[in-house]
């Protein structure tokens, strides 16, 4: 069988390294997901309803939570396809093609959103249930090529092709949201426009030869393998993807219809003021993931340096957000909510990257249970905190602020324990 071709990438990609240019690229690429994300829903607050605003916000978090299952897809796929380039494989073993693969994956998360709607879709979904739902499972398998695709390009080092595909998705969103807007900006429309956009890395593949070479990317691991790593990294994700933009849903789902109905602020102030350091940091994550693959040696180093990083961001963001925060949600999007609660909202965001990183750094390792394990015991925390019969926001804060922490803490003690830089977890 003849091998297959893959387009040539530029010196400094062939050694693994992030020129400046494809620095420059995935930086712009994180900020335009968190811009688009950001203005998506200042019109959606400013055009619609308060009710209808707080309807969207919640289809908003479970697309994005249903969609974010496939992050694990992506983060696997940059893992495994490094690892593949970076060292010899093995006489007589072929690795599984991790675009196919992703997709058929993909594909399962759509028939479980199918199947286990009746279970929570009334509950989360109060108008448009059912074309929620077949739009929420669509989109997933969509995504899933649009996650395989951009994890074999950060595997491959291709960040500059990587930057643009990650972009795209969010500008096609943004420029559908904005026609329905002008157009008939009612729910049902938004949640199409929403929803279609996870369909843009097609647009990628029919215009880039590099894009398509992805097809034929292999992963490190024969199929079954590859495919329990798959398994692993998706728990993380869909852990991930509740805690990160799923909270909403959680919160729909433990709280009475009538308090969620009037927590239109407290449900824009949870997304917005975990996007600014959140989204581009998903951005950044297979850039670590192939470093950390890469340069084992440096993951210490590497990964104390980012740590503080944001650190001292969420610090100085939570001192923003409590000075101008309570401004910016009532002058831009026509809200209002306590400085105390913007500030300690951006502190939790900022424990949320910590977890986000302290993940990406054992999964470099290839410890693929106690990934999953952090993540999971994290979100199930976060569930927990939030049934007693307390405020909402009391809830809330208490949930997003100790449920990272734990995780957080599962993850670093993997890798103190941790010898061998590529022992299987």
């Amino acid at each position: 069988m003849s091998s297959p071709e893959v387009v040539p990438l530029p010196p400094a990609q062939q050694a693994g390294e992030l020129d400046g240019r494809g620095a420059r690229g995935v930086a712009v690429a994180g900020i335009v997901v968190a811009a688009t994300g950001f203005v998506v829903q200042a019109l959606v607050s400013r055009t619609a309803s308060a009710a209808d605003t707080a309807l969207f916000l919640v289809f908003w978090s479970l697309l994005f939570a249903v969609v974010g299952i496939t992050g694990g897809i992506q983060n696997e796929s940059t893992r495994a396809v490094r690892a593949a380039l970076h060292d010899e494989v093995r006489p007589g073993v072929q690795g599984a093609r991790v675009v196919p693969v992703g997709l058929a994956v993909g594909g399962l998360i759509a028939v479980a959103v199918l199947a286990t709607s009746p279970l929570w879709a009334s509950s989360v979904l109060q108008e448009h249930t059912v074309a929620g739902v077949v739009l929420v499972a669509v989109a997933a398998l969509l995504f899933s090529g649009h996650a395989s695709a951009t994890g074999a390009l950060a595997g491959a080092g291709a960040w500059k092709v990587y930057a643009r595909v990650v972009g795209l998705e969010s500008v096609v969103r943004l420029v559908l949201v904005v026609a329905v807007v002008v157009v008939s900006a009612t729910l049902f429309n938004l949640m199409v426009a929403s929803a279609v956009a996870t369909a843009a890395w097609l647009l990628a593949l029919a215009a880039s030869r590099q894009v398509r070479s992805t097809l034929t990317m292999r992963a490190d691991r024969p199929a079954r393998r590859y495919v329990s790593g798959l398994g692993h990294a998706i728990v993380a994700s869909s852990s991930t993807a509740i805690l990160v933009v799923g909270f909403p849903v959680l919160i729909q789902l433990t709280t009475p219809d009538d308090v969620v109905t009037a927590a239109a602020p407290l449900l824009l102030a949870i997304s917005l003021t975990r996007a600014p350091l959140l989204l581009p940091l998903n951005a950044f994550q297979g850039v670590a993931i192939a470093h950390f693959v890469e340069h084992p040696e440096r993951r210490a180093r590497t990964l104390t340096v980012i740590v503080g990083i944001v650190v001292v961001v969420g610090a100085v963001g939570a001192g923003l957000a409590a000075l101008v925060g309570p401004w910016l949600m009532e002058v831009v999007l026509d809200q209002q909510i306590g400085s105390g609660v913007l500030a300690a909202l951006t502190g939790a965001g900022a424990l949320l990257a910590l977890l986000t990183l302290t993940g990406t750094a054992v999964l470099a390792l290839g410890k693929h249970r106690a990934y999953s394990a952090g993540w999971a015991v994290a979100s199930i925390l976060a569930v927990l905190l939030l049934l007693p019969p307390w405020a909402l926001e009391q809830r809330v804060l208490l949930s997003l602020w100790i449920s990272p922490l734990v995780g957080a803490s599962i993850h670093a003690a993997a890798l103190v324990r941790s010898r061998a830089p590529r022992s299987v977890g």
